[in-house]
């Protein structure tokens, strides 16, 4: 005997995602010297995924965060 069908998820339940900060970008360096140093934690970043907002690059969204907090 076969097995029952998993059931049909019901497509009003879907929740939306939360509006996450930052547009991920693919960063590459042009040489082997050339790092993308992150404004907030002055993290050096060669190659990776980095986080652009308001035309400013992070290395993380958590980043993001703390710039836009004022102590």
């Amino acid at each position: 005997m076969a097995g029952k069908k998993p059931a049909k998820v019901n497509s009003s339940n879907n929740t939306k995602q939360d509006n996450r900060p930052g547009k991920a970008t693919l960063y590459m360096a042009t040489g082997k010297d050339t790092f993308h140093i992150c404004p907030t934690c002055k993290k050096k970043t060669g190659k990776g995924i980095v986080y652009e907002d308001q035309n400013i690059l992070y290395c993380s969204r958590g980043c993001i965060a703390r710039a836009s907090v004022v102590l």
